[in-house]
């Protein structure tokens, strides 16, 4: 029974990874801005693609004692830049009555449909790595 136990330990000690000695904080210079882009014009009931660009940056790389207690620090930087990022957005309309489809398995793009014909505002909101909203695009529903 003690050897058991012993070999649970040392295993649970094995499995738990050191704390890395720099992380990555946002530095003075941080910026972040999320642009979206949807086709000008849609159908009622047909599916609209989605898409969204990232930029995120830049990053400081300081000890980890040296991070500030109010800021979520990275073990690696997050990339500065990424080409498609819909899939981790929360999208919104107005006016109400957008259906968003879920995020898919595979892939990064999103669709959106209307049930009514009219002129929708979209944008979108992520808080990774740090809060942001998109710009505003308009789709006219036909």
């Amino acid at each position: 029974m003690k050897k058991w136990a012993l070999v649970l330990a040392g295993l649970c000690a094995c499995s738990q990874a050191p704390e890395p000695e720099f992380v990555y904080v946002l530095a003075d210079n941080y910026v972040i801005s999320v642009e979206i882009s949807v086709p000008d014009e849609g159908r009622v009931g047909e599916w609209i693609p989605l898409s969204a660009q990232r930029r995120a940056g830049p990053w400081k790389r300081v000890k980890r004692a040296e991070a500030p207690p109010t800021v979520v620090p990275f073990g690696r930087p997050p990339p500065e830049y990424e080409a498609e990022v819909a899939d981790g957005l929360h999208w919104m309309s107005d006016p109400p009555g957008a259906r968003f489809d879920l995020p898919p398995l595979e892939g990064r793009k999103r669709k959106v449909r209307f049930d009514k014909p009219g002129t929708y505002q979209l944008w979108a909101s992520e808080a990774y790595p740090t809060d942001a909203k998109s710009n505003v695009v308009t789709v006219r529903v036909k």
